[in-house]
């Protein structure tokens, strides 16, 4: 029976995609050698198409089960310390700091932050909104509802963008915030492999494969909020998670202005109460040398 169940489901027509088909499909990528968790991702990205077919009543029922999601052994998170994010920072590219400075001080999924566009900054109110995802060059809604969000900021951040706005000379609410000289956004695998891990390497900061990427100014981030406010409830809220505990979600509330506190105490955690300058006018580094 499984002889004509092709892994390639572009071939078949959705309402006769099966569960059979994904389990199928789901074997061949293991056995390929993928990881379980890039499988797993696959997994939801094709559950989230499907439920939007469902939802408009394309298919009766999703052919993803729970099932279908291989179990990924969960491995404590590497963070930095406040002063390692400093250094990480301040050791790349004049021209990719003020991503580097959004990343450690929104704890932001780096998926999150390509697909920004300046229509989602604003300013003078010190807030940004995260509304869309970047993966393989296509926007997409973010993971889930909890990750549409309003990260408010100090002035550490505001002037980051500040000089990213004069730098990639913005012409549209639609251009990327961070992006190529052409305006296209920016490569995640090139960030990482040339611009992030020659930096640690440079500063003899540990990393280990799959373990030490952007998603680590995104824990370290979290493990600022816990230090300076003990409220686990605003790094719930900073980072777009679903749920932490019963009583975090039910007993502990948040306001915009502990939120944008929450933002600041991460930029307190890192840079203290003086934020440097981080772009010298001197460099003419230009954001080309990553892509």
């Amino acid at each position: 029976m499984t002889a004509h169940i092709l892994p390639d489901l572009g071939s078949i027509r959705i309402g006769e995609i099966v569960p059979l088909h994904i389990e199928n499909l789901l074997q061949v990528k293991l056995r390929s050698g993928l990881a379980s968790k890039t499988v797993r991702n696959l997994i939801g990205l094709l559950q989230g198409i499907f439920s939007l077919a469902e939802d408009n009543d394309l298919i009766l029922r999703s052919p993803v089960r729970n099932k279908h999601k291989p179990s990924v052994q969960r491995r404590e998170k590497p963070i930095w310390t406040a002063n390692q994010v400093r250094l990480i920072v301040e050791a790349v590219p004049v021209s990719c700091r003020p991503l580097f400075v959004t990343a450690a001080l929104t704890g932001a999924r780096l998926g999150e932050l390509l697909a920004l566009q300046w229509q989602h900054v604003d300013l003078v109110g010190r807030k940004l909104r995260i509304e869309q995802s970047l993966w393989r060059n296509q926007l997409f809604a973010p993971k889930t509802s909890s990750s549409i969000r309003t990260i408010y900021f100090g002035e550490g951040l505001a002037q980051a963008l500040t000089e990213q706005s004069q730098r990639v000379g913005r012409k549209s609410s639609e251009d990327f915030v961070f992006c190529k000289p052409n305006g296209e956004p920016l490569h995640p695998d090139v960030l990482r492999k040339d611009v992030l891990y020659p930096a640690l390497d440079r500063l003899g900061i540990p990393r280990s494969s799959g373990a030490s990427g952007f998603h680590t100014f995104r824990h370290s981030a979290a493990s600022f909020i816990n230090a300076q406010t003990g409220n686990l409830k605003l790094a719930q809220k900073l980072l777009g998670h679903s749920t932490i505990d019963m009583t975090a979600e039910v007993y502990t509330h948040t306001s915009a202005e502990a939120e944008r506190e929450a933002a600041v105490a991460v930029e307190r955690a890192i840079y203290g109460d003086l934020f440097p300058n981080l772009f010298p006018t001197g460099n003419n580094s230009s954001i080309a040398a990553v892509n």
